[in-house]
């Protein structure tokens, strides 16, 4: 409690079980106990307590937002200097609570209280600690101020002004006894909690260890996963040169004739087609499209068939059509006669096949 009265009370549960006169009897103990809820109960004479009509479900920025605006009808402050909190709807209704309260004074009981080394949760009007009655509205004495909470009623004056306000409606006067029976309810339905908005307590950022951990195997699941890609094209690569070596060396054998063993199957090849009078060898073929092929990014030679005509079958995979135009101008280039064929789609892939010649 802050104001003309200032004291402090313990609760656990819905029962007080310490209490002290002066903020600054609060035992150093109780900071460091890191309770629950920390609620600040402020004078209702500095608050104005109002209910307004706000239909449909508005986000909190929203709802304040508009809640600003009606404010300016109903305080004769100017709307800089206020602070104006809104409470959600009441069950099945569209109105809500609203308090207005000069921006420096919620400043002042803000730094007040931290300097204590307490950060409020809530910053409640004395008023609303006050269940209240079903009919007529329920007062209490302190300070010199009359407290009075009624169903849709909540404010704090001097026992003059308060009487005049609250004129022949029935009157339940309230005991600190009272008042404590009920302080769990009270808080837990009060209307409107004043930090919000520019007030609104500041989050503690903290470190999640498990969800770091959680991260982390995650990127070294990704880490793996990527080396497990990389190894296995590596790995597709070599089984598909050691492929076209082993169709090579089968198409030498068919060629040349006799008992004679494939060593070199270009160079035999090439021999073999020089004596049979032909034009370049398979092996300038193939080189000028291996090089094709290499400098050609995300090119996949499948397969390289060398044709008694002097051409050859080229099968290559690529990620799109882009892919298998660069590869026959690159092939083009380097002075081979290139026909594309068909282009197929398959794995998420285009397979495009080519007829290259020596010119």
């Amino acid at each position: 409690f802050v104001g003309a009265d200032p004291g402090w009370m313990r609760m656990i549960e819905d029962r007080v079980v310490a209490r002290g006169a002066g903020l600054e009897t609060i035992p150093v103990g109780e900071a460091g106990d890191d309770p629950d809820r920390v609620i600040l109960v402020v004078p209702g004479s500095d608050v104005a307590i109002h209910w307004i009509d706000m239909p449909g479900d508005l986000a909190p920025a929203q709802a304040r937002a508009a809640a600003r605006i009606m404010a300016s009808e109903l305080s004769a402050e100017p709307l800089e200097t206020m602070h104006a909190a809104i409470g959600p709807r009441f069950e099945g209704e569209d109105e809500r609570g609203l308090g207005l309260v000069a921006d420096a004074r919620m400043a002042s009981w803000l730094a007040e209280i931290q300097a204590l080394g307490f950060d409020p949760d809530s910053v409640l009007p004395e008023p609303l600690l006050l269940l209240p009655p079903e009919e007529g509205v329920a007062t209490f004495e302190k300070s010199g101020l009359t407290n009075v909470r009624g169903h849709r009623r909540a404010f704090a004056a001097e026992p003059d002004i308060a009487g005049f306000l609250i004129a022949e409606d029935a009157c339940a006067e309230l005991t600190g006894q009272d008042i404590e029976a009920g302080l769990a309810e009270a808080i837990a339905l009060a209307p409107v909690d004043l930090r919000q908005g520019a007030f609104a307590k500041k989050r503690r950022w903290t470190i999640d260890w498990a969800h770091i951990r959680r991260l982390a195997a995650m990127a070294g699941g990704i880490l793996l996963v990527t080396l497990a890609i990389q190894l296995t094209l590596i790995a597709r690569y070599s089984f598909a040169a050691d492929s076209l070596e082993r169709e090579a060396e089968a198409r030498a054998r068919d060629v040349i004739p006799g008992n004679v063993e494939i060593i070199d199957p270009d160079r035999q090849l090439r021999e073999r087609l020089e004596q049979a009078g032909g034009g370049p060898g398979y092996g300038e073929i193939a080189g000028a499209v291996f090089v094709s092929v290499r400098e050609t990014p995300d090119i996949e030679l499948q397969s390289l068939v060398y044709v008694a005509d002097n051409s050859a079958q080229l099968t290559a995979a690529a990620p799109g059509p882009a892919q298998l135009t660069a590869l026959q101008q690159r092939m083009e280039q380097t002075g081979l006669l290139v026909t594309p064929g068909a282009v197929q789609a398959s794995g998420g892939r285009q397979i495009g096949e080519f007829t290259v010649r020596a010119p």
